[in-house]
This record gives structure tokens, sequence and C-alpha cells, in this order.
């Protein structure tokens, strides 16, 4: 395994750079891939924390699970995880044209969802990275 804050970083540098993506997402119209991207961001800097934490194999994608994950190290991603946990819905149902009945993701969602989902990424970014922030 690599080292751990370097591989926290790394994970916090790539969550940082989906988040930044996001509104260009959402401006395009394409509010199915802006939800995927924001469970995708939320996701990598959970696990940034994870892996600054001490962590090394981390085999979830669940925004749920991993606030649970991290909850063991601050409390805080207790109370987080029931604000987010709706990012869970967007992993593969934003996605796949078989995981919604009888409609595809590209005209399932709409930009209150993309708009939703892009708050949520945002909390779960800016607690990780207030965390994160002593370590550079």
């Amino acid at each position: 395994m690599n080292d751990p804050q370097r591989e926290s970083d790394r994970w916090w540098r790539q969550a940082s750079a989906d988040l930044a993506f996001l509104p260009i997402v959402l401006q395009a119209g394409k509010y199915d891939t802006c939800c995927f991207l924001a469970q995708q961001t939320a996701e990598k800097a959970l696990k940034a924390y994870l892996f600054s934490q001490g962590e090394e194999l981390i085999f979830t994608h669940s925004i749920f699970k991993l606030c649970d994950l991290a909850a063991h190290y601050d409390s805080f991603f207790a109370e987080l995880k029931d604000t987010v946990k709706t990012l869970d819905y967007y992993y593969v149902e934003a996605r796949y044209p078989s995981a919604l009945q009888d409609v595809i993701p590209a005209e399932f969602y709409s930009a209150r969802d993309a708009e939703g989902a892009i708050r949520m990424a945002t909390d779960v970014h800016r607690a990780v990275g207030q965390r994160l922030a002593p370590q550079g």
C-alpha cells in the first residue's frame, strides 16, 4: 500500500477536481451525469479522509457506509450521514438505463436533483477539507 498521507492527498485532489467540474455539468444540462459525479466527489473525499486515518482497504462506494466508517474517527460524520445519504441513489441509478423503470437516467434526473446533489457533495467535501487542513 502507498503511504497513507500520499494516498489521501491523491484522493483529495481528485475529489476537489471533480467538485470544480460539477457546475459545468449542471450548466450543460447533464443532470444525470451531475448527480453521479456528485456521488463520486463525496466518495473520493470520504476515502481521502479514511486514508488519512490509516485505512488501507475500503471496499464500498456507499456514502452512507463511508460516513459510518469515518464516524469511527470523528462523530461529525454520523450526523452528516443522514443529510448526504441520498447520494447513494446516484451511483447506479444515474448511469444505467436498466436501473430505472421505463425511463433512462438522462430523462429522469432534473436540475433540482443535480443542484441537491451538488449541495450534498459540497457538504462532504467541506467537512473532509476541514479535517484534512492541518495536514495540508
